[in-house]
């Protein structure tokens, strides 16, 4: 990375920070975030960070390179740069704040450039051919039943009031400040405008699953696309961490353990359903 020649900064302090599935990050001077794709990953969405921004959201817009751009070229891998928000990411104890920004989300004006929710779930159907991976072999048919139900529910879909979603909006993705709000939502990459199940999804993965539905004032919410979006989440994760070989136990955290609880979760669901 060549911070001076891309963005015109002067950097004495470069500190390495946790990154994401598909990213590697460092602090700068305690100033700046620096964010590199990794090999095969290219930023996406920071366009929409902009906007996002411009709506009043806790989103940190990328800051422009010298030629005007929003990311730079670290040899074949792709980087960004973002003003330091200070902050931990969130825990389940910060439920309420995480459940009263992901409200305000969804009450932001649709004036977005965002792609429509895709139900299609392209990798999730590729994970057939993985059914013998030593991962998932001895769970086959759970995997099969699952992938069924799933192509069972998107046939009942139907169409239901829409919002910018995040569909991401885990703790990892949201930064708490000193005050105990929510400093930041981070990692926008796969934000749609779609109903407002495919993102209250996360409460079902926290203990406290009514009472953050309550904080977010949940009312009316549509079964069918609850239940579309947990079998969806689940089965993406295990298709992602299988195809890719990585996080072995997330295969089973993030992927069986959340089917597995699909219908338990549900039934607390259905008293915020229309």
């Amino acid at each position: 990375m060549d911070l001076l020649r891309d963005y015109g900064l002067t950097v004495a302090d470069l500190v390495p920070h946790s990154g994401g599935f598909a990213t590697e990050g460092w602090v700068a001077d305690r100033r700046w975030f620096v964010k590199r794709w990794k090999d095969g990953a290219e930023p996406l969405g920071l366009t929409q960070l902009e906007e996002l921004h411009g709506l009043g959201l806790p989103v940190v817009e990328p800051l422009r390179t010298v030629d005007g751009e929003l990311s730079a070229r670290s040899g074949s891998r792709a980087y960004a740069v973002f003003p330091y928000v200070a902050g931990r990411t969130a825990t389940w104890e910060d439920w309420r704040a995480v459940a009263r920004a992901l409200r305000q989300v969804h009450e932001a004006p649709r004036q977005v450039t965002l792609p429509p929710a895709d139900v299609s779930e392209p990798h999730i159907h590729n994970l057939v051919r993985y059914l013998r991976h030593p991962w998932i072999a001895d769970r086959a048919d759970l995997v099969r039943t699952a992938i069924a139900r799933l192509d069972d529910v998107r046939t009942r879909l139907k169409p239901v009031p829409e919002v910018v979603c995040h569909t991401d909006f885990h703790g990892l993705n949201v930064l708490i400040g000193a005050d105990g709000e929510v400093a930041a939502i981070l990692d926008w990459e796969s934000a749609v405008i779609g109903p407002r199940e495919y993102d209250l999804w996360v409460a079902a993965d926290g203990e406290p699953l009514a009472e953050f539905l309550d904080a977010y004032g949940a009312d009316g919410l549509d079964p069918d696309h609850l239940e579309f979006a947990l079998l969806a989440r689940g089965l993406r994760d295990l298709a992602a961490r299988v195809m890719t070989e990585v996080d072995r136990p997330g295969v089973d955290t993030w992927g069986f353990d959340r089917i597995a609880r699909v219908d338990s979760n549900l039934e607390i669901f259905r008293r915020y359903c229309a």
